[in-house]
């Protein structure tokens, strides 16, 4: 009976670490160039610090220059280069949880990028707790 019961346990153990190995091909799915069909905005997301973290490549239309930042010395600067996602770890299956600069606003949000196939991702900004959030769709340039 102690043979089964070890064996079952090794088991669990293999499947338990499968699971970060399993996690990091999700994120492998994100990690590419990708555009925004409402804005025009081209941005790169790219593996960082165990996560994701989103740079922009091709400023949005009308969000060339960072012209919100509360911080003087960043105010102005071309958003070109900008990470705009920081810290973003798994929070679930296809879905990664951290900090969202909006330059609309100069703020940093809760921000969620979600995987939702090889070729479409969903950045979402939330405040209040995620009781009120937006989103914008991505497709991935080829």
């Amino acid at each position: 009976m102690k043979r089964f019961k070890f064996a079952g346990a090794l088991a669990a153990l293999a499947f338990a670490a499968a699971i970060p190995g399993t996690a990091l091909a999700a994120a492998g799915d994100a990690v590419g160039t990708w555009k925004d069909a409402e804005t025009g905005g081209i941005t790169k997301i790219y593996t960082c610090g165990g996560g994701v973290c989103i740079k922009v490549v091709k400023p949005s239309k009308g969000r060339a220059v960072d012209a919100n930042n509360p911080n003087p010395k960043l105010k102005g600067r071309s958003m070109a280069g900008v990470v705009i996602m920081t810290g973003a770890k798994q929070d679930g299956p296809n879905r990664w949880k951290g900090k969202l600069y909006n330059s609309e606003d100069g703020k940093t949000y809760s921000g969620y990028l979600e995987v939702n196939g090889k070729n479409e991702v969903k950045l979402e900004g939330c405040v209040l707790g995620g009781l009120i959030c937006k989103s914008h769709v991505w497709h991935r340039v080829k």
